[in-house]
């Protein structure tokens, strides 16, 4: 821009020589004086500008992010595209090739909002976007899609570019071929599908579509984000109250499956009480039928030892008794189970008084009056 800049002022400069020497001939002449200086500077004015001024209209600029797209006019009426300009100062052929430049930087476009009663694709925002996709899924569902396309021109393709599309491509190719892309990959889903989560497969399924045909006439994708998707209100309300009624039937098997673990908890616990009192019960038999038998071979030791040594009931018996009796009374009529004197004395005491058996005394009985 700094060489256009001052070849612009050097423009000006000889211009203005130009209107200053014809100015100063024709006062020379009204005055009788020489023409020639007045003559000679617009001369070299006129020659100034005849050489500055074509190189000046030939200089093209061509910024880093920018391809500058050559149409020429041939002899022959026919025109021809050049090869592309790239960054940096070139200069073309004045008056004869026209200069077209496009950016080459990412760009996108943004189709969103405008969905429902207010919807119309060909609308497009104070912001620069355009209605949203309005598609329709494969159970008849009306679906608005907000997407947002990523993009770039292909620089060695600018020529074709210009040729198919010009300055047109967003409006005459992105928008429709997007549009195309999203209504036939929404029309294999059902709307609930969507409804629950299908966003990103849908988003990389409408990328890998656009892809290829991007490709093919000279633009580069890079990313296609699927920002919102609106359904109508009624469907909507639709799967809400599916979802509630899910939800009510989660929670109803959900206590239907803890009062089924409750009661079977319950009939495990009575079940492992009636075992145990089932065991304790045969513990408690088996233990009686031990002292059983038990005490029936004790007695019958018991019988067998006596049956050998008869006085073993006296002396147990004698053996029971404390160490401070002296006497021992025993009724009348009770039979004698050892001979006192015989023990006593075997056991080096003093011999006591045989007891003698009191006779028991019928009272009598007095006459009846």
């Amino acid at each position: 821009m700094a060489i256009k800049a001052v070849l612009g002022f050097l423009i000006a400069v000889f211009s203005i020589g130009i209107l200053a020497g014809i100015a100063l001939a024709v006062i020379n002449a009204q005055r009788g004086r020489r023409t020639q200086p007045g003559t000679l500077i617009a001369i070299i004015g006129a020659v100034g500008v005849l050489l500055i001024a074509p190189l000046n209209a030939g200089l093209v600029l061509v910024e880093p992010n920018e391809v500058g797209v050559v149409f020429r006019q041939t002899a022959r009426g026919a025109a021809a595209l050049q090869e592309p300009l790239q960054t940096g100062l070139a200069w073309v052929i004045p008056f004869v090739d026209q200069v077209i430049v496009y950016d080459v930087s990412q760009q996108s476009v943004t189709m969103a909002g405008g969905s429902g009663s207010e919807y119309n694709q060909t609308q497009v925002g104070v912001d620069g976007t355009y209605s949203a996709v309005r598609a329709t899924s494969s159970d008849g569902q009306v679906v608005y899609v907000d997407a947002t396309i990523i993009f770039r021109l292909d620089a060695s393709q600018i020529n074709d570019i210009h040729r198919n599309w010009r300055t047109t491509y967003i409006e005459g190719f992105i928008i429709p071929q997007v549009r195309s892309e999203i209504r036939n990959l929404v029309s294999t889903y059902g709307a609930e599908e969507i409804y629950s989560g299908g966003r990103a497969e849908l988003e990389t399924q409408v990328s890998d579509a656009l892809r290829e045909p991007l490709q093919h006439e000279g633009f580069i994708l890079f990313d296609v984000l699927i920002r919102n998707i609106e359904f109508s209100t009624q469907f909507t309300d639709a799967i809400e109250q599916k979802q509630i009624a899910e939800q009510e039937a989660q929670r109803a098997a959900f206590r239907v499956q803890q009062a089924t673990q409750e009661a079977e908890k319950a009939r495990v616990d009575a079940q492992g009480r009636a075992d145990s009192v089932v065991i304790e019960a045969e513990g408690d038999a088996q233990a009686t039928v031990i002292r059983a038998q038990a005490e029936s071979e004790a007695l019958d030791l018991i019988n067998q030892i006596i049956s050998q040594n008869p006085d073993l009931i006296q002396w147990q018996y004698i053996n029971e008794l404390g160490e401070d009796v002296r006497v021992i009374i025993v009724p009348s009529n009770s039979p004698y189970l050892f001979d006192l004197q015989s023990l006593m004395g075997a056991a080096g005491a003093e011999p006591v008084a045989t007891p003698v058996p009191t006779p028991m005394v019928e009272p009598e009985e007095k006459p009846a009056e």
